[in-house]
């Protein structure tokens, strides 16, 4: 059984002559242990599919599913306890909290959830593969974009998530980073068993990716490498 999967999407935006159809009968799954692109232009609905996937937005119509339990069947707060332990967010904009050092962003978390957190070694061996154990002591200011991006990284798995969900994570990298962070996401989804689901209009992750999906006008679907557009 796939750990997430997206029945029938619809999605519009508006009403009347403004209402717009961004997303067309979206059917996605994913499994863990594998590394999953989205890909698509910008305005494609590729931000769209990730919010309702991680359940952030709903969907117009159609079902997501998490472990085979229909998200659009909680409670607002049961959604609330979906995020917080069994999906990670990679957003663009990271989401560190800018007036704490990295370790005492794990902290953090601790505080909001409780329970099923990675315990300290497993964080420290998640550091070292990370290549960040050094900048514990550092403010999210004091980091590089790359180093800040695999903190936020870090951060989304220390909660131990079944689904770790990133929005376009390579953009602005060059190529020899790009590969970096490909490989990076193919072993966490390898090695910890997760389902890792890239939105992303960067080509250049193809080749770490087990499946690729590709939006184009709202509807999406499942791709050989090589029949992407623009490949």
């Amino acid at each position: 059984m796939s750990v997430i999967e997206l029945k029938n999407i619809n999605k519009y935006f508006g009403s009347g002559i403004s209402k717009v159809h961004v997303l067309k009968d979206v059917n996605f799954a994913a499994d863990r242990g594998q590394l999953i692109l989205v890909v698509g232009p910008s305005g494609s609905g590729k931000s769209t599919f990730l919010t309702i996937a991680g359940g952030l937005q709903t969907p117009s119509s159609g079902s997501v599913e998490v472990e085979g339990q229909a998200v659009e069947s909680l409670t607002k707060a049961q959604r609330d306890q979906l995020r917080l332990n069994q999906i990670g967010f990679v957003l663009q904009s990271y989401n560190l909290v800018p007036y704490l050092k990295v370790k005492e962003q794990f902290e953090f978390v601790d505080k909001i959830k409780h329970e099923g957190n990675l315990d300290q070694k497993e964080l420290a061996d998640l550091l070292d593969q990370l290549g960040i154990s050094q900048l514990v002591n550092q403010f999210p200011g004091e980091l590089s974009g790359g180093q800040t991006q695999r903190v936020a990284i870090a951060r989304a798995l220390y909660a131990n998530p079944d689904i770790v969900l990133a929005d376009e994570p390579t953009a602005a990298l060059d190529s020899e980073k790009v590969a970096e962070v490909g490989r990076l996401f193919k072993n966490l989804a390898e090695t910890r068993n997760k389902a890792v689901v890239v939105v992303t209009h960067d080509l250049r992750l193809l080749d770490f990716a087990d499946k690729t999906y590709e939006i184009l006008d709202g509807k999406i679907s499942l791709k050989d490498k090589e029949h992407v557009t623009d490949r």
